[in-house]
């Protein structure tokens, strides 16, 4: 019944992704998108509450008392021009759904509205999360301060992230680590400016950055930690025979547990001041600590296995033998109750749909859509009938 329904709503929920599409939003200002989405939920005849000003949270209330379940899908856009040859542009200069959260949100409001339906059947709760801020500083954590997690008590979490590299039909699952805390870091280095004709009676910050990313980027195999450290910016001066007094590096510093996350914070700040020291440099160092890994629940994902093999419209579950080095907030949920964060297949080389997530050409398949909510939905069904609390 499910999986029926899922497809009977099919050409909603491609009208729902394109109208999502078209105004795409970021941190905390998803004010089109929130009401969309309300407006929805309204029509629907689902109560919801708002949370982290541009989040919503939707109730569904089962006949049978029992646990609940929380769905999540976050709905932001990024700041990437939409170059992509897909028929329905943004309409945000300078703004794209370039990771699929337009699609998310979709699946989620079909999941809702199907769960809606049979919620006489329900033996328990479901909780659907519209969350803001994913791709900025997180909408997840300031959902959860704001009781997001209470009145009921959620028992676990699923999400689903959209994944063109994986066919249409097929989703993607993996236990354990499944994606890395998105950490980064800024360094300013202080030397002596002077002309470029003289090296040797300056101090040039830009070198000691330098020095510091050949280091930085030896830092897995040095020292055997499965971590990534990537330099992305270097800012310093402003004309070509001129060393400037500081420069500027920041990066990106990625890890799958707490303890290497602790090792590689140390690491990073004594390889920059030793680094700076040698070369007769001062530097200040700041790290900022963004979200934990997200780590999946291996019953929840047993959960997710068995839901697929109920839908005929997915073909595989591939379990992906090595985690990704992306990070995503959802992991303050994981921190939380049980929860498992599982990729939807959503590409098709005949539609073009080849492009990675952020990728200005980013472009998905749309016949994902059903296959997404009708998961979603079963998945809650069967987390409700089968674990205990």
């Amino acid at each position: 019944m499910i999986e029926k329904r899922a497809f009977e709503l099919k050409d909603e929920l491609i009208s729902i992704r394109r109208e999502l599409h078209k105004t795409p939003e970021t941190d905390f200002e998803e004010i089109k998108t929130a009401e969309f989405i309300r407006e929805k939920l309204t029509e629907y005849g689902i109560p919801y509450t708002i949370a982290a000003k541009t989040g919503t949270v939707a109730l569904i209330e089962g006949k049978n008392a029992g646990k609940t379940i929380l769905l999540r899908a976050d709905i932001d856009g990024l700041p990437i021009t939409d170059e992509s040859d897909f028929e329905i542009k943004s309409e945000r200069e300078g703004y794209m759904h370039a990771c699929g959260h337009d699609i998310h949100a979709a699946c989620l409001l079909g999941a809702a509205k199907i769960l809606y339906d049979i919620k006489d059947k329900l033996n328990g709760n479901v909780k659907l999360v519209f969350q803001p801020a994913e791709e900025g500083n997180g909408g997840a954590l300031p959902m959860i301060e704001d009781g997001i997690m209470e009145n009921p008590h959620v028992d676990g979490a699923f999400a689903l992230h959209v994944e063109p590299l994986e066919k249409t039909g097929n989703i993607q699952i993996k236990d354990g680590p499944v994606m890395a805390s998105p950490d980064d870091f800024e360094i300013i280095i202080h030397g002596i400016g002077g002309h470029g004709a003289y090296p040797e009676k300056c101090i040039n910050p830009l070198s000691v950055c330098a020095a510091i990313l050949n280091k930085y980027h030896e830092i897995p195999k040095k020292y055997n930690l499965p971590c990534v450290v990537t330099i992305c910016t270097i800012n310093g001066g402003t004309c070509r025979n001129a060393i400037p007094d500081t420069a500027v590096m920041t990066g990106t510093a990625r890890s799958l547990d707490p303890d290497t996350r602790e090792k590689l914070i140390r690491l990073l700040e004594d390889i920059a001041l030793s680094t700076a020291k040698e070369m007769n440099a001062s530097i200040e160092f700041n790290f900022n600590v963004l979200f934990p890994p997200v780590v999946n629940d291996v019953d929840m994902n047993k959960i997710i296995k068995q839901s697929a093999e109920k839908l005929s419209c997915i073909n595989d579950v591939v379990t992906l033998d090595a985690p990704s080095m992306a990070g995503d907030d959802f992991a303050y949920f994981g921190e939380r109750v049980k929860s498992s964060y599982f990729k939807l297949g959503v590409g098709n080389t005949e539609k073009g749909a080849i492009y990675p997530i952020h990728s200005p050409k980013f472009k998905a398949d749309e016949d994902a859509l059903p296959i997404g909510s009708a998961i979603m939905a079963q998945a809650a069904v069967d987390f409700l009938d089968t674990l205990e609390r």
